[in-house]
């Protein structure tokens, strides 16, 4: 039997803190975890000006405001517990999570952070680049209830297989998984002059990708999933998949955003932790 024991809550104490509280609670609830919850107080240049009494005075408020949001939550039976400190968010965040062995951190998509990712924040992809540790990034409000249409998308590579059975085990529920391959374009065809040929090598690399799709899910015994071929770019066909299909949680697996051994990696794990509108779990392996 599988145990997740412990989640950290990297909070931010915006207007969407309340849907990642909510969304943690209820994991933590399914799961039988204990909920840390951690506020890092920005370390900008200025606050280097900060007095003692002055920072305590921060920490104070900070706590105020979080156990204010945590009343409008059922928390009965959950144990938790509120950490705030001044330091870098993604160092903190981290730092707690491995003093704790954290099964899963937790985050919201508008942290206050140095802006210099527009929308998600760099908080999340530091964490991704730094930390192997699932992370899940929340996006929407959370109703106290399971996810509705998960998704994971796959590579068929050993860590998306990882990505799919922990998010099967940690959400209690099936995973639809999808497996989008690239076809050759004709414009490929008409470079390497093989245009006569198009669709006998086309046919041979469906057939190709079907058997191993087939063998993939037939293995572990994925039920219900999806094969796409796609014949342009990789990001903006999973981009579109997600949002055309309503997906409110979508998997991927990576051995991080940096690492090129995966087809998940860099530009793409990048890309769709910051334009999917749907919450997005980045399973990152030890």
């Amino acid at each position: 039997m599988n145990s997740f024991k412990n989640i950290v809550v990297g909070l931010d104490i915006s207007k969407s803190s309340l849907f990642v509280l909510k969304r943690a609670f209820l994991l933590a609830k399914n799961n039988n975890s204990k909920v840390t919850i951690v506020h890092a107080i920005d370390t900008n240049w200025f606050s280097e000006l900060f007095s003692d009494s002055n920072l305590d005075e921060l920490k104070e408020q900070a706590l105020i405001n979080i156990k204010e949001q945590i009343e409008l939550i059922d928390t009965k039976g959950i144990e938790y517990s509120i950490e705030v400190d001044k330091e870098a968010a993604s160092t903190y965040v981290v730092d707690t999570a491995v003093n704790i062995g954290a099964d899963l951190i937790i985050i919201g998509a508008n942290e206050k952070d140095d802006r210099k990712i527009s929308l998600l924040g760099s908080t999340a992809h530091k964490i991704a680049q730094n930390f192997k540790l699932p992370l899940l990034i929340v996006k929407n409000p959370c109703e106290n209830e399971n996810y509705k249409k998960p998704v994971a998308f796959t590579d068929l590579s050993e860590v998306s297989l990882k990505s799919i059975n922990f998010s099967r085990k940690f959400f209690k529920q099936e995973i639809k998984v999808v497996y989008i391959y690239k076809q050759i374009s004709e414009i490929a065809f008409r470079y390497y002059n093989e245009f006569e040929n198009k669709d006998k090598i086309q046919l041979g690399i469906k057939k190709k990708e079907e058997e191993k799709f087939k063998k993939f899910t037939n293995e572990h015994h994925f039920k219900d999933n999806e094969l796409i071929e796609e014949s342009f770019g990789l990001n903006d066909a999973l981009l579109s998949y997600s949002t055309k299909n309503n997906n409110d949680l979508v998997v991927i697996g990576s051995n991080g955003v940096n690492y090129t051994g995966s087809f998940f990696y860099g530009s793409t794990a990048s890309y769709l932790m910051e334009n999917l509108k749907s919450d997005v779990l980045i399973y990152i392996p030890e």
